[in-house]
């Protein structure tokens, strides 16, 4: 067995595998998540994280001009903080760079929902240098709260 994680680019074979990983996350992925994911990996770009032929990440993002935005990134249970969520991030800043892109943005679930595991991604986030940048209150019982955290892509 490797240790090395190998990151590509999505292709479409990978989509199946990529929304199941999100299906085994139901404490990050409600269903409406899940039927966003299944509409938005195929119109975003993507990567993947594969380790020992096995998919355990992935990645989704869009840009425009000088702004990028991470559209959806997963990580599978077993492989949570062994740092493949952040060499994703690491692979999507490159490729923006590369675009020309100078900001990097995501929205998650907001702080005023108590939430463990939006804890940690908000955590996640804020460690690999992002900042909060708004807060907006939704009707939207599944995100009641949007923060939006944002990303300089310097070198």
């Amino acid at each position: 067995m490797s240790d090395i994680v190998n990151l590509r680019r999505m292709t479409p074979n990978d989509y199946g595998t990529a929304i199941n990983l999100a299906r085994s996350l139901p404490e990050f992925f409600n269903d409406q998540g899940i039927a966003e994911i299944t509409v938005d990996i195929r119109t975003e770009i993507g990567a993947v994280a594969v380790l020992d032929g096995e998919l355990v990440g992935f990645v989704t993002w869009s840009s425009a001009e000088a702004l990028g935005r991470i559209g959806w990134i997963a990580v599978s249970r077993d492989h949570h903080r062994q740092g493949i969520g952040r060499r994703l991030l690491e692979f999507v800043e490159s490729n923006l760079r590369q675009s020309g892109v100078t900001t990097l943005q995501v929205d998650t679930l907001g702080e005023s929902v108590d939430y463990e595991p939006y804890d940690r991604t908000r955590s996640f986030y804020r460690s690999v240098g992002f900042s909060d940048l708004r807060s907006v209150m939704l009707d939207n019982p599944g995100m009641p709260e949007m923060l939006t955290l944002e990303k300089a892509l310097t070198d």
